[in-house]
Formats: structure tokens, sequence, C-alpha cells
């Protein structure tokens, strides 16, 4: 049957079924704001020796510790430096000092990207499970450029759990090795 005239109802009707379908975005417990934002600062208060041939020193539980003994499924954090030194170069080493973050990037590795809804919100595909968020906190020192960044990791395999970490979550996996002056959060 073709409808020759508008009718207020059904077009009311139309309008909140297709508002309410674009609404349900991603359901995540994503902050819209970072746990730590541009402005803060990171003080690393331990010298960290890194390896050639590696370009991270990893925290977990406020111990550093080894890539390979980190538990995924606990909030852990990692050092980054700018560039790896080789088998015969000097060592790099990250002193004790004050760093200031520049940018806070948010990523995960959602591979499937967002969920995606019907019109009245009911979900049709999500993708994995398993699904690392990583606040990644760009650094800045004059006395140390070769540290890039501090990026800190919260693995969701809880569908209800989908979150980047949160400020608490980081000081847990860094401990007294490295704070974080955060104001205003």
């Amino acid at each position: 049957m073709l409808i020759t005239r508008f009718n207020p109802s059904l077009a009311l009707i139309f309008l909140v079924v297709f508002l309410t379908g674009c609404a349900g975005g991603t359901y995540s417990k994503t902050s819209k704001r970072p746990a730590v934002k541009p402005g803060s600062y990171v003080q690393i208060n331990h010298e960290y020796q890194i390896p050639n041939e590696f370009a991270r020193v990893y925290f977990r539980n406020g111990k550093q510790t080894l890539k390979g003994d980190i538990d995924r499924f606990t909030p852990h954090c990692f050092i980054l430096m700018q560039n790896i030194r080789q088998a015969g170069q000097p060592q790099q080493i990250i002193f004790p000092g004050r760093f200031n973050v520049t940018k806070v990037i948010e990523r995960n590795d959602h591979a499937f990207g967002r969920t995606t809804y019907a019109a009245l919100t009911f979900e049709v595909f999500d993708g994995p499970s398993n699904v690392d968020y990583q606040l990644e906190m760009r650094l800045s020192s004059g006395e140390q450029p070769g540290v890039r960044a501090l990026i800190c990791v919260k693995n969701a395999d809880d569908y209800f759990d989908r979150r980047y970490p949160n400020l608490s979550e980081i000081k847990i996996a860094l401990g007294d090795l490295v704070t974080i002056d955060a104001p205003g959060q």
C-alpha cells in the first residue's frame, strides 16, 4: 500500500526508532576522559637499564619485571624508548627524573571495530572478548629526550569491563617506582 499523505504519528515513531538505533553505539566503559591528561607529570624514581636490542622496561604490581613475566590479565605498564640500541652500542639508561606528559593516546586492539546495532539497540555482532586497552602517555624531558612514553595496558576479557586503565590501576602497576602527578584528577 502506498502512503500518499504525511502521517505525523508514523513519522514520530520512525524517528524514535531511528534515533534509538543510532544512539546505541558501542557499549563500553571507556571513559570520555583519560586517566591521565596532558599537562600531568611522570616522575621516574629509580634508574633503569634497557638491554641492547630492546626498547622497554616493564612494571607490574609495583615491581620491575620482564616481558615474559607479564600477566596479560593484570594491568601493567612499560616505559618505551625512542630508539633501539644494537649490540656493541652503549646501553640505554633511564635516570630518575620528571617528565611532562605532552600527549595522551587511547588505543585498543579490538579487531572488529564498533558494535553494530539494529534499530532497537539489538546487538548484532561485537567481535572478540579479549581486548588490550592501552593508555599511552607521551613524555618530554630536556635531560632525557630518548624516553618516549609511559604506556599502561588493561586487558578486557569481560564484555562489561571494557575500558582503559584508570589511575588507581596504573598506580598499582607502577607502585613507587614511577609516580604520576595528575592535577585535577
